[in-house]
C-alpha cells in the first residue's frame, strides 16, 4: 500500500474536494484521481462518493480514513523520534479552551523564545472533544481541555479509551467577568435570582456535558427567564461585555492586567461554586520536548498566583 495514497486521501477529506486537495498536494487531478482509484481497487472499497457540496466518504470509507490517520500520526510521531534534526527550529502545537490565562501563558512562552530561532506553531482554541480528537489524530502533540469536575468520570475513562494520559493544571471555582460598569459590579453577594435579568455570553460550541451555573439553577426553577448570547470566537466576548449593557459570563480567573485593559472586573461569589478543571493532555509515551515543559511551567506559574 503506498503511504503517498493514504495522505492524498485526508487531503480529500480535509477539503472535500479533489481539485482542491490537488492544489494543496501540488499536483494535477487527474494524478489524484487515478491514485485514489488505485488505491480503492486494492483495498476493494469506494472510499469518496460524489456530492452537490462535493466529495465526502462514505460509510467504508470513513472507516479506513479514521484508521489511516491514525497510522498517519504513527508514523509522523516515529519520524520525529528517530528523524535526525535538521535544523534548531521550534514546533509547537497545541488545542485549548477559550481561557484567557491560557492565551497569556502563550504569549510569555512566544517572547520567551530567542529571536534567531525558527518557529512554526499552532495555537487552537476549540472545545474539551476538539482538543481530544487533535490529539488523538495527531494535529496537536499536546492539549488542554476543561470540565465541571462532577463529569469528571466521564472524561477520564474517555481519556483512557483514546489512549491519552492526564495531567491536572488546576481546579477553580467559576468567576462572574463583567464591566466596571455593570449594575451589579459593586454587590457584595451576587445570586443566581439577581442575574436573571441580565444577559449571558456563552460559547455556543460544547460538545460534552456542560452547564454554566445560571443554566443548572434555571433547570431547578422554570420562572428563571433564559436571556443568553452564544459566541463562537473569544475575541467578542470582551467587546460584548463592554457594549452590551448588563452582560456577563461565567469564567476562569483572568489575570489582574487583562481585566484592567479591558475595563473587566471579576466576582466570586457563591453563584459559581460550581468546581471546574483544567488539564494537560497528550498521548501515552509521548515525550514532553524543553519547549512543551516550557509552556506548561508557564501555565501553572500563572495559575499559581490566582
Amino acid at each position: 500500500m503506498n503511504l503517498l495514497y493514504l495522505k492524498y486521501i485526508v487531503e480529500v477529506e480535509k477539503t472535500n474536494s479533489i481539485t482542491k486537495a490537488a492544489q494543496n498536494l501540488f499536483m494535477g487531478q487527474p494524478n489524484l484521481s487515478r491514485a485514489i482509484r488505485d488505491l480503492e481497487k486494492e483495498i476493494g472499497i469506494t472510499i469518496f462518493k460524489r456530492t452537490t457540496k462535493g466529495v465526502e466518504p462514505t460509510i467504508k470509507g470513513a472507516e479506513f480514513l479514521s484508521y489511516t490517520k491514525a497510522i498517519l500520526s504513527q508514523i509522523n510521531e516515529l519520524e520525529s523520534l528517530y528523524k535526525p534534526c535538521e535544523s534548531d527550529g521550534i514546533k509547537f502545537n497545541i488545542s485549548v479552551p477559550r481561557a484567557t490565562y491560557v492565551s497569556v501563558a502563550f504569549s510569555e512562552f512566544v517572547n520567551s523564545l530567542k529571536e534567531e530561532e525558527e518557529i512554526n506553531i499552532f495555537f487552537k482554541e476549540t472545545n474539551s472533544i476538539g482538543a481530544i480528537n487533535d490529539v488523538t489524530n495527531g494535529d496537536s502533540s499536546l492539549g488542554i481541555i476543561r470540565y465541571q469536575k462532577l463529569y469528571e468520570s466521564y472524561f477520564l475513562s474517555f481519556l483512557k479509551d483514546s489512549d491519552l494520559e492526564s495531567e491536572t493544571i488546576w481546579e477553580f471555582d467559576l468567576c462572574l467577568l463583567m464591566s466596571k460598569e455593570h449594575p451589579l459590579a459593586h454587590v457584595e453577594d451576587i445570586s443566581y435570582y439577581d442575574l436573571c435579568d441580565y444577559i449571558e455570553i456563552v460559547h455556543g460550541d460544547f460538545q460534552v456535558p456542560s452547564l454554566s451555573p445560571s443554566e443548572i439553577k434555571k433547570d431547578c426553577n422554570t420562572q428563571l427567564p433564559s436571556k443568553i448570547i452564544h459566541i463562537y470566537e473569544r475575541g467578542s466576548q470582551f467587546d460584548l461585555l463592554q457594549r452590551v449593557k448588563g452582560s456577563f459570563m461565567w469564567v476562569s480567573p483572568i489575570p489582574e492586567d487583562v481585566l484592567m485593559k479591558h475595563n473587566m472586573i471579576l466576582r466570586k461569589t457563591y453563584a459559581g461554586s460550581l468546581v471546574n478543571k483544567d488539564i494537560l493532555i497528550y498521548k501515552q509515551n509521548h515525550i514532553l520536548t524543553p519547549y512543551e515543559k516550557l509552556f506548561i511551567s508557564m501555565v501553572k506559574k500563572i495559575t499559581k498566583h490566582k
